[in-house]
């Protein structure tokens, strides 16, 4: 019996270790450090923006955006005009329906913005900020 009680501690932190969390994004983002601009957008793909400052510094960012809509719970179609396939298909009703109650609901944003500083072409420092850094 104690064996499957480390057993399942053991998994339990297996698991939790290899979820994304800000301390893992951290590192990854320490693993860019000392690269240059070329294995930087290797690495990390193209650029959202570039910002050239006049010493020939750089700051190279990334944005992420994901949007995600939570219909309505209480959205609601008006039935007089629906027939049975358009009462289970209300996404595709036809001009006679009229759509009751906010069908938008609730619009999540997740959002992630990292910016690395480049001297001389190569990554000296980064920074990041949002709420799905190291998830997106």
């Amino acid at each position: 019996m104690p064996y499957l009680r480390i057993t399942a501690i053991f998994c339990t932190m297996a698991i939790l270790s290899s979820c994304a969390s800000p301390q893992k994004y951290n590192t990854r983002l320490n693993q860019e450090l000392g690269k240059s601009q070329q294995q930087l957008i290797s690495s990390f793909g193209t650029p959202s923006s570039v910002k050239k400052f006049a010493n020939g510094d750089k700051i190279i960012s990334y944005v992420n955006l994901n949007y995600q809509t939570i219909p309505d719970p209480d959205y609601d179609f008006s039935t007089d005009f629906m027939t049975e396939n358009e009462l289970f298909t209300p996404f595709t009703f036809g001009g006679d329906e009229i759509p009751i109650g906010n069908f938008m609901g609730e619009t999540i944003t997740d959002y992630c913005k990292t910016d690395f500083y480049l001297t001389g072409n190569i990554v000296t420092s980064w920074q990041w900020r949002g709420n799905a850094c190291g998830v997106l």
